[in-house]
C-alpha cells in the first residue's frame, strides 16, 4: 500500500461517525430514589432535558509524608476523594414546580417534620441517583437518542434553587438552575440497549 492510499484512508477514518468526538449538546437527565423505588412525589417529574448540567467533576486529595532513610524526596499518597456539586439549569415551565417541591422537602427534614433518610421505601427519602445519559450522533446508523456514555450521581439531594432576575426592559427567558451535592460519580460507556459496554462498569442501583 503506497504512503498515499495510507493517508488517504486515515483521513477517511478520522471523518467517519466513529472517530467523531460525542457532541456535549445532546443528553438528558433521570432522577431516581436512591432506594431504586419508583420517584417519590418530590421529584416525579425530574425527567427530561436541561439546558445545561455543569460540575460532573472529581478529584483526590493528596497526603504528602516523609520516609526515615528517604527524607530527600516526600512520598504522595491518596488521601479523601471530594466531588463537585453539580448544577441543572433549564427555562421554567408553567406546572412544573418539582424543585421547588424538593426543596420545601429538604426544609421538612431540617426542621424534623417528616421526611426521613432512612425510609426502606424510598418513599419519604430526600435522597436520589441521578442518571445522565449522552446522546449518539443525530441518526448515526439510523437510528436517534441512543444514550453512549453515562454519568451516575449518587445519593444527590437538592442544595440550592436559584432563578432569572426579573426585569421589566429586558427580552430574556426565566431559569431555574438547581444544584445537587451528592456522594459519588460514576461514569460508563452504553451499548445501544443501555447495558454497560465491555470493560466499562454501570454502578448498581441505577435504571
Amino acid at each position: 500500500m503506497s504512503e498515499t492510499t495510507k493517508d488517504l484512508n486515515t483521513i477517511d477514518n478520522r471523518g467517519s461517525l466513529t472517530t467523531d468526538p460525542m457532541r456535549s449538546f445532546r443528553f438528558r437527565a433521570k432522577f431516581q430514589t436512591a432506594q431504586g423505588s419508583v420517584f417519590n412525589t418530590a421529584i416525579t417529574s425530574f425527567s427530561g432535558g436541561f439546558s445545561g448540567i455543569g460540575g460532573l467533576n472529581m478529584q483526590v486529595q493528596p497526603i504528602a509524608y516523609r520516609e526515615g532513610g528517604y527524607n530527600s524526596t516526600v512520598h504522595q499518597v491518596p488521601g479523601m476523594t471530594s466531588f463537585s456539586p453539580v448544577t441543572f439549569s433549564r427555562g421554567m415551565l408553567y406546572g412544573n414546580d418539582s424543585a421547588i417541591t424538593w426543596m420545601r422537602g429538604l426544609f421538612a427534614v431540617t426542621s424534623g417534620e417528616g421526611l426521613s433518610v432512612g425510609d426502606t421505601d424510598g418513599a419519604n427519602s430526600f435522597r436520589c441517583n441521578v442518571t445522565i445519559e449522552l446522546m449518539d450522533h443525530p441518526n448515526a446508523n439510523g437510528t436517534t437518542n441512543v444514550p453512549k456514555v453515562g454519568f451516575y450521581l449518587h445519593n444527590a439531594w437538592i442544595q440550592s434553587l436559584a432563578y432569572s432576575d426579573l426585569n421589566a426592559g429586558g427580552n430574556e427567558l426565566m431559569f431555574e438552575t438547581m444544584t445537587l451535592v451528592h456522594e459519588g460519580l460514576s461514569i460508563a460507556q452504553l451499548t445501544s440497549t443501555g447495558a454497560a459496554a465491555t470493560g466499562s462498569k454501570k454502578p448498581l442501583g441505577f435504571a
